[in-house]
C-alpha cells in the first residue's frame, strides 16, 4: 500500500517538473532577454535566476495564473532593486560584433527609458511581436506600441548626423 502512495507522489512531482520545464522552454529565454535589456547583463542574469527559482518554489500557484511570465517579470522588477546600486544605469557588453555603423548605439539605448529600451530591443533586436512583449511585460499592446515608437524616434534623433 505504501508503494502506491509513493508512486502517486512521484507521478505528481514528474508532472510538476514537466509543466515547469515547458514553461521555461516557452518563456524563460524571453524573460532573460527582457531582464538583461532592462538591467544589464550582470543584474539581468541574477534577476532571471531568482525569478525562476521563486517560480519553481511556488509553481502550483504561479502556473495557475493567467500570465505567469508577466507576473514573474513584475516580481523580477521588484527583485532587481536589491541588485542595483545608487541608480547606476546598466552597462551593456557587446559579446559579438554589432552590425551597426554607429558605435554610440549602446549609449543611445542607455538613454532611453527602461520601458522604451526593453520594448525596442525585444521587438527589433530579438524579433518578438508586440503582443509577445505586451504579454511578457503584462501591459497593453498599445503601451508597447508607444514605447517602441517613442524609443525609435529618440534613437533616430540621437544617432542622426549633425
Amino acid at each position: 500500500m505504501m508503494e502506491v502512495v509513493e508512486d502517486a507522489r512521484d507521478a505528481g512531482t514528474d508532472d510538476r517538473q514537466a509543466d515547469f520545464s515547458r514553461f521555461v522552454e516557452r518563456s524563460g529565454e524571453r524573460l532573460r532577454q527582457a531582464f538583461v535589456v532592462r538591467y544589464g547583463p550582470e543584474v539581468g542574469a541574477d534577476v532571471h535566476a531568482d525569478v525562476l527559482a521563486r517560480a519553481w518554489a511556488d509553481w502550483d500557484r504561479v502556473s495557475a495564473m493567467a500570465n505567469p511570465a508577466g507576473y514573474l517579470y513584475v516580481v523580477g522588477r521588484t527583485a532587481a532593486r536589491r541588485y542595483r546600486r545608487w541608480g547606476r544605469p546598466p552597462r551593456f557588453v557587446v559579446a559579438e560584433p554589432v552590425r551597426s555603423h554607429d558605435p554610440d548605439l549602446f549609449l543611445s539605448l542607455g538613454r532611453l527609458t527602461e520601458a522604451q529600451r526593453v520594448a525596442v530591443v525585444l521587438v527589433h533586436g530579438y524579433g518578438a511581436t508586440y503582443q509577445e512583449v505586451a504579454d511578457l511585460l503584462d501591459v497593453p499592446v498599445t503601451s508597447v506600441t508607444n514605447h517602441v515608437h517613442r524609443g525609435l524616434r529618440r534613437l533616430r534623433s540621437d544617432l542622426e548626423d549633425p
